[in-house]
């Protein structure tokens, strides 16, 4: 069983249907587009002659996260009730879960994060010699 708060108000569904499973394809593809881009847009690339704005890629990765709890909530509430610095990578924990059949990690949404996983959005990994 997962669930997800939003507003205040929880969904819940007792299990991932085949039908996610089915329909995932377009949001890896966006998730894939969005990461690159975030990641052009931290190396100082010019990302302004994308085929895909940031906006369409993320209304295919919210459009199939609410088909995840079986269209209980519609786009319009995750944009308005979830928290935006979670929205991408908790879209992105559920698609690699329901990829690899590993449901089972997945329990509530927002995910709930610990304080070492946390880093600022213009936060890059250290390397270390």
């Amino acid at each position: 069983m997962i669930s997800c708060t939003l507003g205040g108000k929880k969904y819940v569904v007792d299990y991932i249907t085949a039908r996610a499973l089915r329909e995932i394809e377009p949001a890896l593809k966006m998730y894939g587009t969005v990461n690159r881009i975030s990641l052009d847009v931290l190396d100082g690339k010019d990302v302004s002659g994308e085929q895909i704005t940031v906006p369409e890629a993320l209304d295919v990765m919210v459009k199939w996260f609410c088909l995840l709890f079986n269209n209980q909530f519609s786009v319009e509430d995750v944009y308005d009730k979830y928290p935006a610095d979670r929205l991408v990578h908790d879209i992105a924990l559920s698609l690699l879960a329901v990829q690899n059949q590993t449901t089972a990690v997945l329990a509530e949404f927002p995910f709930p994060t610990s304080p070492a996983m946390e880093t600022t959005a213009t936060e890059k990994p250290t390397e270390t010699p």
